[in-house]
């Protein structure tokens, strides 16, 4: 039986750099440290060899999100900046806020950079895409509809009875 969605993993270049970014930007706190060297059971797992990492787990609001930092094997894929939104695999991680243009000029002053930029006001489009500073695609969205508001999904809903 599926329990739930656990996490996304980025792989980052500068662990500390991804941490407060994600840290100051969304408020995710860190959880647990993760990271291992020399741990062929782990390479089993994961499908490597001769691996070494560190990494965090890290909470926020309705989801985990664990980022790590590889020492070895050796980084052999293009960097994730080269990537635009319109190639195969996850392209980003998706953020509602709830003001687009206000979190959008915060991320770019904690280190983010722009890839799109906000629709005019009236355009009903409340979105942007941006990059996190290791060059991964982030999102952030005003909630669409009604139907996407994540205090509707199982696990979730339980919120808009604490609030009333």
């Amino acid at each position: 039986m599926i329990l739930a969605f656990a996490h996304p993993c980025l792989v980052v270049d500068d662990l500390e750099v991804a941490r407060e970014f994600y840290q100051q930007m969304f408020g995710f706190r860190v959880i647990s440290d993760e990271g291992w060297s020399n741990n062929p059971t782990v390479d089993s797992v994961i499908g490597s060899k001769d691996s070494r990492s560190r990494g965090y787990m890290l909470a926020g609001h309705n989801c985990y999100l664990e980022m790590f930092e590889f020492e070895a094997p050796p980084q052999t894929a293009v960097h994730p900046e080269s990537l635009g939104p319109h190639e195969r695999g996850i392209r980003h991680l998706c953020f509602y806020v709830d003001d687009c243009r206000a979190e959008y000029q915060r991320c770019l002053n904690l280190g983010g950079t722009a890839l799109g930029e906000p629709a005019p006001q009236d355009s009903g489009v409340n979105a942007v895409y941006m990059r996190d500073p290791c060059g991964n695609i982030i999102e952030l969205c005003e909630v669409p509809c009604e139907q996407e508001n994540p205090t509707l999904l199982p696990g979730v809903n339980c919120l808009n009875q604490e609030q009333s």
